[in-house]
C-alpha cells in the first residue's frame, strides 16, 4: 500500500510538470483589428473619394502597423490609422469591400482582418468657361476658349473634355489635362456665318457634365472671313478727325486688299479677351499689320500700348511685319512701353506745342519722300524717341528739346533692309499736306515689307 502511494505521488508530479510552459517558448497572441463602423453594417453611399479609419488592440504587445487590402489578396502595409482612397468605379455607383489587419511589434498579423462594405456613388463633373474669356460679337477665323473643370470626387478624375462646333452630334475629344483650345477655319469655323461652341466634361466612370456653350443661351458669334494680306488695326480715338484718319488709310490702300479691325469702337468690344493666343493668332492671319492711333489726355484718346506690347512681339517673332503710327499721351505713365516692340530705349520727356501746317519733317533716309504737316489737322505735342544702336532713322522733326542739340526722331525702322517694324511717333495722316504720306505708306508695305 505504501508503494502505491509513492507511485501516485510521482505520477502527479509528472502530470503537473507536463502542464508547465517551458522557458523560451513564444506566448505572443495575435492582435485584434477594428474599423470605424461595425462589420457588415449598412453604410450610406459616399462619393468616390472615401476616408476609412481603423485601429488595433494587442493583448500582449504593441501595434506597429496595419496590412490593408481591397481584395484580400493583394496587401499593402501602413503605419497610419486612416487613409483617403479614390475608388475608381464604372457607372454611377458600385460597392467595395475593405480589409485591414493589425500587425504587432513581433510581426504577427491579425488572422481575422476587420472588413466592411463601402457602397459609393459617382458625382458628375462640371465645367465652366473662365470669367473674362468671352468672345467678341465678331471675330476673324480664330477663336480661343478657356475653361475650368471640377469634380467632387477629385479633379484628377476628369478623363476627357468633348467639344463641338455648331453641331452637337459631332463631338471631338481632348485629354482631361487640357484646359483651352484655339480653333480655326480648318477646325470647323464657318466663315461669314454665326457660330457656337459647345463643351462637356467626362470623368473616369463615363459620367458627363452638363453641356455648356459660348456664347451662352441662344446667342452666337459671327466669324468674318479675312480679306487680303494686310490687317488695319483702327486704334484711333473718337475725336474730330477720326473719319479723316480712316479715310486716309482706305484711300492709301485702295489697291491693296485688306481687312479692318476697329479696337476703339464700343470701348474695345472687338478686342479678344484672350490676347495670347487669340489676338496674336488673329494678326498671324495677315502678313502685314498697320496699327494707327492718336493721342490725348485720356486713355481712350491714346493707343492701346498695353495690348500692343503684349502681342506684337509674338506676332513679329512669327514673321509678321508692323507699321505703327501714333502720338503719345500728354503725360507718360507706366503703361507706355513701346520699347517692348520698337527698337528704342525710351520716349522723350519733352513734347512740342502745336505744329504749324506746312512744317516739313527732316528726311534722314533719302529713300523716303518729304512729309509735311497739315492738310486739315496738324500734329501737336510731338514726342520723339531715343533709338537703340544700329536702328535706321527715317525722319527727324525740326524741333529741339531744351536739353539736347538733336532734333526729335519721329520715324525709324529696326533694320535698313528687310525690317519687321516701322514706327512713327506722329499720326501719319497728319503729315499729308503734300500728299506724300500715301507714297510713304506704300513704300513701307511694298519695299520694306515685301508685300
Amino acid at each position: 500500500m505504501k508503494k502505491l502511494y509513492i507511485l501516485l505521488f510521482i505520477l502527479s508530479l509528472v502530470l503537473i510538470s507536463c502542464n508547465d510552459v517551458p522557458t523560451g517558448t513564444s506566448t505572443n497572441r495575435p492582435p485584434d483589428t477594428f474599423l470605424s463602423l461595425f462589420p457588415d453594417s449598412t453604410i450610406s453611399p459616399q462619393k468616390t473619394r472615401v476616408k476609412i479609419t481603423w485601429w488595433g488592440d494587442d493583448p500582449d504587445g504593441l501595434i506597429t502597423g496595419f496590412n490593408i487590402s481591397f481584395d484580400s489578396l493583394n496587401w499593402s502595409y501602413t503605419t497610419g490609422n486612416d487613409s483617403t482612397f479614390l475608388l475608381a468605379i464604372n457607372g454611377n455607383d458600385s460597392t467595395f469591400r475593405f480589409w485591414v489587419a493589425a500587425v504587432d511589434d513581433k510581426g504577427l498579423a491579425d488572422p481575422t482582418p476587420a472588413s466592411n462594405l463601402f457602397p459609393v456613388y459617382n458625382s458628375p463633373p462640371s465645367v465652366k468657361f473662365n470669367t473674362g474669356t468671352e468672345l467678341p460679337d465678331t471675330t476673324f477665323t480664330v477663336a480661343t476658349f478657356i475653361w475650368t473643370g471640377t469634380d467632387p470626387d477629385g479633379n484628377s478624375t476628369i478623363k476627357k473634355y468633348h467639344w463641338a462646333l455648331n453641331d452637337t452630334s459631332n463631338w471631338h475629344s481632348l485629354n482631361g489635362s487640357v484646359s483651352s483650345i484655339t480653333l480655326r477655319q480648318s477646325d470647323g469655323l464657318i466663315i461669314n456665318q454665326n457660330n457656337k461652341f459647345y463643351l462637356k466634361a467626362e470623368d473616369i466612370a463615363g459620367t458627363f457634365s452638363p453641356v455648356i456653350s459660348m456664347p451662352d443661351s441662344n446667342k452666337t458669334w459671327f466669324v468674318k472671313e479675312p480679306t487680303g494680306r494686310v490687317l488695319i488695326i483702327d486704334d484711333y480715338s473718337i475725336i474730330a478727325d477720326n473719319g479723316t484718319a480712316a479715310a486716309f488709310y482706305e484711300t492709301a490702300l485702295d489697291t491693296v486688299l485688306h481687312s479692318i479691325l476697329d479696337i476703339k469702337v464700343g470701348n474695345g468690344a472687338n478686342i479678344p479677351k484672350v490676347r495670347n493666343p487669340m489676338f496674336v493668332e488673329t494678326m498671324k492671319l495677315f502678313r502685314v499689320v498697320i496699327w494707327y492711333a492718336s493721342r490725348g489726355n485720356l486713355a481712350s484718346d491714346n493707343a492701346n500700348f498695353v495690348l500692343a506690347q503684349e502681342t506684337l512681339p509674338y506676332y513679329m517673332a512669327s514673321g509678321g511685319k508692323v507699321f505703327f503710327s501714333t502720338g503719345f499721351p500728354n503725360f507718360l505713365n507706366d503703361s507706355v512701353h513701346v520699347e517692348d516692340f520698337v527698337p528704342v530705349d525710351s520716349v522723350t520727356s519733352y513734347s512740342s506745342g502745336l505744329i504749324d501746317i506746312g512744317t516739313e519733317a527732316i528726311v534722314v533716309d533719302n529713300n523716303y519722300p518729304v512729309l509735311q504737316t497739315g492738310d486739315m489737322f496738324s500734329p501737336d505735342k510731338i514726342r520723339g524717341v531715343y533709338p537703340k544702336a544700329g536702328t535706321n532713322i527715317i525722319y527727324r522733326f525740326p524741333v529741339t528739346p531744351p536739353y539736347s542739340q538733336q532734333n526729335l526722331v519721329i520715324c525709324l525702322k529696326n533694320t535698313s533692309s528687310n525690317p519687321n517694324i516701322v514706327f512713327m511717333s506722329v499720326p501719319l495722316h497728319r503729315m499729308n499736306n503734300l500728299g506724300n504720306a500715301q507714297i510713304f505708306l506704300k513704300k513701307v508695305i511694298y519695299s520694306d515689307f515685301g508685300l
